[in-house]
């Protein structure tokens, strides 16, 4: 008797078609994440309906995101990030806060609400931590100046998410929700990720140690696995998100001498997990609400992208750095994130987006999303003009 396993019968379909679309990309010189992208939309229900269930999808997905921080924590150290303290708090702290000033601003002004205007700036305000981030992996950029200038925002947006969510219900008016127990939460939240910080260091390279001198493979990978997922557990029972959990364990464990033999070892398992993320994210892209919308959603793509530049080479010039520099890093920075998908999700059960907002929101993500990956690559050259025409040598 056949047994019938929905999950396994989707992941075939998507591992199947993501191999062509990788090698036409990869041949073609142009951003494998695009291509993904682009198969998400043309295999999902609302394309082709190969696959019409993503919910199983979007499981697969955030393990994807979640060893995707991992291995960048890896890449990272605890002395390191705080040596980028004032690139996380100040540049990050900046970008955010202006942008959901000037986004909220501008929504007022086309004659939505306040509450749902300030909803809206923090849709505009997240970047995607994902795809930056492996562009700039990929590239070897992580350690450049506008590589560490843009991950030092990254790292604040994500941890923006916890008093976003916080604010949604007191933005949609809905009772129970007090200035104390959101004070509370954070509270909380924060005492949770300095625990877990201390805790890991302490424990972790005890457990590493006698791991590594059982000289098992196999015990090695699933202890890496166990602590790059516990750890995302862990900080989600906290409400924060299962991505900032996995950083944090990466960065422990990037203090141990076994790190390059930890991102040998899980890279594999990263890279197809990622490639089902952003799959994934173009599933949600309603072709027909997109054909009816295309010139709002275009229109959308390009305000937004002008708009999230300007801010964020504004707020990088501030902190000191060159004019392409800050150009680089806006470039990088200017999209809408995943986690705005999540916040999205939420608004739109609370009242705060309609269906039909929701999905032009769904289309000015996903399309400038696609674009990020073509946009950086052009922002060295970008970069170097607008320093040439503002600021010649």
């Amino acid at each position: 008797m056949p047994h019938d396993l929905p999950v396994l019968n989707d992941l075939l379909i998507i591992l199947i078609a993501s191999v062509p679309i990788a090698f036409a990309f990869k041949r073609l010189r142009l951003p494998t994440i695009a291509g993904f992208m682009i198969t998400g939309i043309a295999i999902g229900p609302y394309g082709f309906g190969f696959i019409t269930d993503v919910t199983a999808i979007e499981v697969l997905a955030e393990i994807g995101v979640v060893l995707l921080l991992f291995t960048i924590g890896l890449e990272f150290s605890l002395r390191r990030i705080l040596h980028m303290k004032r690139l996380v708090v100040s540049g990050g702290g900046l970008q955010v806060l202006v942008t959901v000033g000037a986004a909220a601003g501008i929504a007022v002004a086309a004659g939505l609400p306040l509450n749902q205007s300030i909803f809206i700036g923090f849709l505009v305000a997240l970047s995607s931590t994902a795809i930056v981030l492996k562009t700039y992996m990929d590239e070897g950029e992580t350690d450049a100046p506008h590589g560490r200038v843009a991950i030092g925002v990254l790292l604040f947006q994500d941890l923006c998410i916890v008093p976003m969510m916080l604010l949604v219900p007191i933005l949609s008016g809905t009772k129970g929700t007090s200035p104390l127990s959101i004070a509370t939460t954070l509270g909380t939240a924060v005492l949770a990720v300095v625990a877990i910080v201390f805790a890991t260091r302490a424990v972790m390279p005890f457990l590493l140690h006698h791991i590594v001198r059982l000289r098992t493979p196999e015990v090695f990978v699933i202890f890496v696995v166990i602590v790059s997922l516990g750890t995302a557990w862990v900080t989600a029972q906290f409400g924060l998100s299962l991505a900032l959990g996995a950083f944090i364990a990466g960065l422990v464990l990037s203090e141990s001498e076994y790190s390059h033999q930890i991102v040998a070892d899980i890279l594999p398992f990263r890279d197809v997990f990622n490639s089902v993320f952003f799959i994934s994210i173009g599933m949600l892209l309603s072709v027909g609400a997109f054909v009816a919308t295309w010139p709002i959603v275009l229109g959308l793509v390009l305000g937004l992208v002008v708009l999230k530049t300007i801010v964020a080479a504004g707020v990088v010039r501030v902190l000191g750095y060159s004019v392409r520099v800050a150009v680089i890093a806006a470039l990088g920075l200017a999209q809408i994130g995943e986690f705005s998908f999540i916040l999205a999700k939420v608004g739109l059960s609370e009242g705060l987006l309609s269906a039909e907002t929701y999905q032009i929101f769904l289309g000015t993500a996903i399309i400038s999303m696609i674009a990020t990956p073509f946009v950086m690559k052009a922002a060295p050259s970008i970069g170097y003009w607008v320093q040439s025409k503002i600021a010649p040598d």
